[in-house]
């Protein structure tokens, strides 16, 4: 797919807040010792509404203290009970600037009773809110456990707050929360902390697939606030962008179906790069974002469908990605997985080794981008034979089993003309011309075959062959190459020293790993062999 800068520039979908004029007000706050200024000011004020509840500051422990940009201060306090605290037993003491009071903001409990020496241990309540829960089957961090009083239903409990955590991209994914009795073992109450809405979607080419969608007031929108990636809808033009909308969170129209696509794509590529390489998002901060979501607050990874129209492309242009309908003879739309970890992918390189689109660096750029496309679609699918494949479900829909590239063999691929066997799987066959910015898409052959040769191993039609490592150790080698190991320039030579230093870093030099990879370099004509 092409890397292309958008000529558009888009209207941002939020507003900006607006700041009052004028300087702060003087404030006893706007020195070091502020916290404790502020507490000491604000517990008569906190005392006289305790005792009304039978309280003293004894049953209080200060908490934060923020100082605003109006130079008030907010001493927040929680609520205890012999040590144990209260759940959403809080209060908050808000001074103006000069130390007067301002308001209180009082939740405390008025004479909770409990016993506060649990019978059960954190690890016994553990055990009760897994065996209690849906998500406890496919957790993916361990639960944690803490001790609280807790007022449900008007009666008091000494409870564990067992948090439970399943993030897996499934329909189950959730953040369950259990207040398990210290004393008996029951689950008192019980509620999702995963502030989403989930949903289904009938897509172009992954059948009905569970999404993570956002629901605000009675407005479901495709974006997913927890991943923190959304999908837009350009309804054919190149200028206009718009958000998905449904009202029942079943995705199903004609138009919304290459979103779900899209959507369901970011998503996998998020869940891959995640569990897998432990990246957080494509820059690996959780971003970039570009839009904001219908939420108000959250920056969205942003993916852009119907751009254009019957346009046949797909890219990333540094901000967001974006995704044509295609002309439904050489493409339908071009929201398949492996074409969405591609435009995704091209993000990554460009926050890490930022390789230059452009000859040899450009053609690794694209090889990386077909390598980690197809790792998603094997992630989200299994591994078969159209793992090997790059675009096989969007491209010339009339011509079953074809694909714009191939990974196993590059050769297969259309031959427009460019070398003497499109595209080039070794270093003798290299395209040299200025077309297709020195052959970024032709020569990716080259490097696209070292990695399935790693993975899968194989003979060479130049002669050669070698065991593979299985893709999931391939692309551990290769997502550290580009990572930590290669540059903006880096070329096919320097490309392959950079496997080999991530095969010695992650299994050391005398691995099979390490000959693995100066063997898959080998037989694409770049190196020495031994």
């Amino acid at each position: 797919m092409d890397r292309r800068a958008s000529l558009l520039a888009l209207a941002a979908l939020c507003g900006l807040a607006s700041l009052p004029a004028g300087a702060a007000p003087k404030s006893l706050f706007a020195r070091a010792d502020a916290a404790q200024v502020a507490r000491r000011l604000s517990a008569p004020h906190l005392e006289a509404r305790l005792q009304a509840k039978g309280l003293s500051l004894a049953d209080v422990k200060a908490d934060a203290v923020q100082v605003d940009d109006q130079a008030m201060a907010h001493s927040r306090y929680r609520q205890h009970v012999n040590g144990v605290p209260v759940f959403g037993g809080e209060a908050i003491v808000h001074l103006a600037a000069d130390g007067a009071l301002f308001a209180v903001t009082d939740d405390t409990l008025a004479a909770p009773r409990v016993d506060t020496t649990p019978t059960l241990d954190a690890a016994a309540a553990i055990e009760q809110a897994v065996q209690s829960s849906p998500a406890g089957e496919g957790l993916t961090d361990r639960p944690r456990a803490d001790l609280w009083v807790l007022r449900h239903e008007g009666r008091d409990y000494l409870v564990w707050r067992v948090e439970l955590r399943r993030e897996d991209g499934s329909a189950e994914t959730a953040m369950p929360v259990l207040f398990v009795d210290a004393h008996n073992g029951s689950v008192v109450w019980q509620y999702d902390n995963l502030q989403t809405a989930t949903g289904s979607g009938s897509s172009l080419y992954s059948g009905t697939v569970s999404i993570t969608t956002y629901l605000g007031g009675s407005t479901y929108y495709l974006e997913d606030t927890t991943r923190k990636t959304g999908t837009f809808d350009n309804r054919n033009t190149t200028a206009s962008t718009y958000r998905f909308t449904d009202t029942d969170n079943s995705w199903v129209s004609t138009s919304q179906r290459a979103g779900v696509d899209a959507h369901y794509g970011s998503a996998k590529v998020y869940d891959y790069y995640k569990s897998v390489h432990g990246r957080n998002g494509i820059d690996g901060s959780g971003g970039p974002g570009y839009y904001t979501s219908a939420d108000g607050v959250t920056k969205l990874i942003s993916s852009k469908v119907h751009y254009g129209s019957n346009y046949n492309n797909a890219f990333w242009n540094g901000s967001y990605m974006t995704y044509g309908d295609g002309d439904g003879t050489t493409f339908t739309p071009l929201v398949t997985l492996d074409i969405a970890g591609h435009e995704m992918t091209h993000g990554v390189t460009e926050r890490t080794a930022g390789l230059v689109y452009s000859n040899e660096s450009g053609a690794l750029n694209e090889a990386v981008s077909d390598i980690f496309g197809a790792m998603v679609e094997r992630y989200a699918k299994g591994e078969s034979a159209n793992t090997w494949k790059i675009g096989e479900q969007a491209y010339t829909p009339a011509t079953s089993g074809d694909a714009l590239r191939y990974m196993d063999n590059p050769h297969a691929a259309p031959n427009r003309g460019y070398t003497a066997d499109d595209d080039p799987d070794h270093y003798s066959e290299r395209y040299t011309g200025t077309s297709d910015n020195g052959g970024v898409h032709i020569n990716s052959g080259i490097a696209n075959k070292a990695f399935y040769l790693l993975a899968k191993g194989g003979t060479h039609h130049k002669g050669g062959s070698m065991t593979g490592i299985g893709a999931d150790a391939a692309a551990k080698i290769w997502y550290r190459a580009l990572t930590s190991y290669m540059t903006s320039s880096t070329n096919f030579a320097g490309a392959r020293t950079a496997c080999l230093n991530a095969a010695s870093a992650l299994y050391g030099s005398t691995s099979t790993q390490y000959a693995a990879v100066k063997q898959s370099w080998c037989l694409v004509g770049v190196g020495a062999c031994q």
